[in-house]
């Protein structure tokens, strides 16, 4: 789990609700204003379930296969990485499921994290690299 991650969700959406109920709003648009908070509360907390939800045990079985969450999942194009993360677009083997799925570096061991980024690079040697 990547406690940066969670902190970054949670301070963007700390922003936007200070912003909500900060700005100036005309005394008619209570209704409006309530329902900005409202959505935007929510959209934190489901924002956390996501990351909560991502957890688990990733194995890269070759340079474009990897097993997540008990299924195996295709690396669809070049991964995005930064030295922070790695985003990676995946398709379902045997399924239609498709995802995009944020790796953090602060989740794994340094040792993991250099293993995993060279593999990834070494398997899009071929295309160009959007490294940071």
């Amino acid at each position: 789990m990547s406690w940066r991650t969670q902190i970054f969700s949670l301070t963007v959406h700390g922003i936007l609700t200070l912003l909500v109920l900060l700005s100036p709003w005309p005394e008619n648009y209570g209704l409006v204003w309530l329902t900005l908070v409202t959505l935007v509360v929510f959209e934190c907390i489901r924002s956390q379930r996501n990351i909560m939800a991502c957890r688990g045990e990733l194995v890269l079985q070759s340079r474009q296969h990897l097993r997540w969450h008990q299924q195996d999942w295709l690396i669809n194009g070049t991964p995005w990485m930064l030295k922070s993360g790695i985003l990676l677009s995946l398709r379902q083997v045997n399924g239609k499921k498709r995802r995009k799925l944020w790796l953090a570096s602060d989740c794994m061991e340094q040792r993991e994290w250099r293993t995993l980024r060279n593999a990834l690079l070494q398997s899009g040697s071929s295309q160009p690299d959007r490294r940071a």
